[in-house]
């Protein structure tokens, strides 16, 4: 009986590991140009016909190869660029696992010109399924020409599932603009069908990101972050009601990668600043010791491993808020855009708006209302409005036209008004702050979000022993954690606090000394919780988020008062006046 359980013939074998590295024509544009820029290249000419389909060549003016490197150059993981197990551990090159040349000789026709700068005459080599078939002399200048004619073309199904030629084009600039804005002091010159596209010479990274990204010209900003070991710069996108779609670009030692941790607290940095993370535009490129690097986890190198890649992550997004906070100070342009009295028909008529708002400053317009909401408190007048919250609570839920109109003033108040009546002021921090305290204190067994790796806090001895003493607490509460010695590890929190508050609130939970078994232990930890995880002051809210937080705020036990007694919301009605 046939054994059914048979060896691959090695033909087979290396034609699924070149699929592995060549997926499509762009992927033979990515690792010519890698290969161009680890030979030292400093001019390279890119001729595309019919989308690569048909003919992908490379020209540049690098160190070239002799005779004999040509032709090993083929040859299944070849390089130059490792030479022991030890070089694995700190890869400073775009491509060092032999595999390119290799891979593209298998799936199509390849021809190599190439020399030396010492050499009399290059050589010419014809090569299909990865044999050398020809070799001539040539003169040349030095540096290397490769040609890959005719992609697939022993592969009918996998040429079959090559898509249109457009997107198929899409995705050879697509690598091509990754290229060129990681390598920014090489000359390019890009041709498709015989007609040039590109010419990109040596520029500086935001005229780089302004020659690729054309509309990205006038909302970006710069970060920049220095430590012993990493250097993280580049810009990011202020955030624009007008962008449809962002860019977004994580470059680690030159290289494009995806990374789904760093994306993510990139993502968050936004948060209360966006909508919709799609609008959110950022070229970020990490320089950082190359042996705290592991490039070998996958085929394309298009994934990487990072150590202590949490802490990078979260030095990154305090960066970047940093940098948006510093933006979003009060400008008279963004308030005409949420101008409150332009929809308040009966307001109009009064006091507040016609002396207020038509005769003051955009800025006076906010010192004004804050120091109404200091007046109302102080006066008592605030308690005989607060006597309508049961009002409010029907006219938000029940509200006849359905819809709430919010704004916000100095990122700290919203502002909502109903039924022409009655104009409502909130503090965005209090709210939320109450909102989560009753949240906490009412459920039970929280739904947790977890962490693909767990974050790692330091504690001092008294910290950890203080920490331990209300475990349980903050298990019931959706932490899940593990104390060990001088470090916690946190697995998951509940779903309702953003990870990248997280340290700030285990930083203001161990500042705290509890003490196992005192009975106010649970009370003074939610406390913590809600003021920590609350909306900050400086947050810009988009109306969506202000129409939560009101209705989240009104369905509280208790809408009126912060634990601590502070009001949350002041009332004004057109009768105040």
């Amino acid at each position: 009986m046939k054994n059914i359980i048979q060896f691959l013939p090695e033909k087979v074998i290396q034609q699924i590991a070149a699929g592995e590295v060549i997926q499509r024509p762009s992927s033979v544009v990515r690792e010519l140009l890698e290969n161009a820029i680890d030979a030292n290249a400093k001019m390279i000419d890119i001729f595309i016909k019919d989308s690569g389909k048909t003919l992908i060549q490379l020209t540049d003016d690098g160190i070239g190869m002799s005779i004999d490197d040509a032709k090993m150059s083929i040859q299944k993981h070849a390089t130059s660029k490792i030479k022991q197990t030890d070089d694995l551990f700190k890869i400073k090159t775009k491509g060092f696992r032999g595999e390119a040349l290799s891979s593209i000789a298998l799936i199509s026709q390849l021809e190599i010109q190439t020399k030396k700068k010492e050499d009399i005459v290059g050589i010419h080599l014809f090569v299909e399924e990865g044999k050398v078939k020809k070799q001539i002399p040539i003169n040349m200048l030095k540096g290397t020409r490769i040609s890959v004619k005719n992609i697939f073309y022993k592969l009918p199904v996998r040429r079959q599932f090559l898509k249109s030629s457009r997107i198929e084009f899409q995705h050879i600039i697509y690598e091509f603009h990754i290229i060129v804005l990681a390598h920014r002091n090489i000359t390019y010159r890009f041709y498709h069908n015989d007609k040039i596209l590109f010419h990109f010479k040596k520029a500086s990274l935001r005229e780089r990101i302004q020659e690729i990204f054309k509309n990205e010209k006038k909302n970006l900003v710069p970060i920049l972050i220095k430590k012993k070991k990493i250097l993280v710069e580049g810009f990011v996108s202020v955030p624009d009601v007008s962008m449809k779609k962002g860019d977004q670009f994580l470059l680690v030692n030159q290289r494009c990668v995806t990374h789904l941790l760093l994306h993510k607290k990139i993502i968050h940095a936004y948060d209360g600043f966006l909508k919709n993370f799609k609008t959110a535009s950022y070229f970020i490129f990490i320089f950082i010791d190359s042996s705290l690097i592991n490039w070998n986890i996958h085929p394309t190198k298009k994934e990487v491993k990072l150590e202590e890649e949490e802490t990078i992550g979260i030095m990154i997004q305090q960066e970047i808020k940093n940098v948006l906070f510093s933006q979003y100070k009060v400008k008279n342009k963004e308030l005409k855009n949420y101008d409150i009295f332009l929809s308040c028909k009966s307001f109009k008529k009064n006091y507040l708006l016609n002396n207020l708002y038509d005769k003051l400053s955009d800025k006076e317009r906010i010192v004004q209302l804050e120091n109404f909401s200091h007046k109302f408190n102080e006066s008592g007048t605030c308690k005989k409005e607060i006597q309508l919250t049961n009002e409010l609570y029907h006219l938000v839920y029940h509200h006849k036209r359905g819809e709430i109109k919010t704004f916000q003033v100095n990122r700290k108040y919203i502002i909502f008004v109903l039924n022409d009546e009655y104009m409502v002021l909130v503090d965005q921090h209090r709210a939320h702050q109450n909102i989560l305290f009753e949240f906490f204190s009412r459920k039970k067994n929280l739904i947790s979000q977890q962490f693909l790796f767990p974050i790692k806090v330091k504690l001092l001895k008294k910290e950890s022993i203080s920490l331990k003493n209300i475990k349980n607490d903050l298990i019931s509460f959706g932490f899940h954690l593990y104390i060990c010695k001088k470090y916690v590890y946190l697995y998951s929190v509940p779903e309702q606090i953003q990870q990248n508050m997280l340290i700030e609130i285990i930083q203001n939970i161990i500042t705290y000394n509890f003490i196992k078994g005192k009975k106010n232990n649970k009370k003074k930890l939610l406390q913590i919780i809600s003021k920590s995880a609350s909306i900050k002051y400086g947050t810009k809210l988009y109306p969506e988020k202000m129409k939560c937080i009101i209705k989240d705020l009104f369905s509280c036990h208790n809408p009126n008062y912060t634990y601590s007694g502070d009001p949350i919301f002041f009332v004004l009605n057109k009768n105040f006046f």
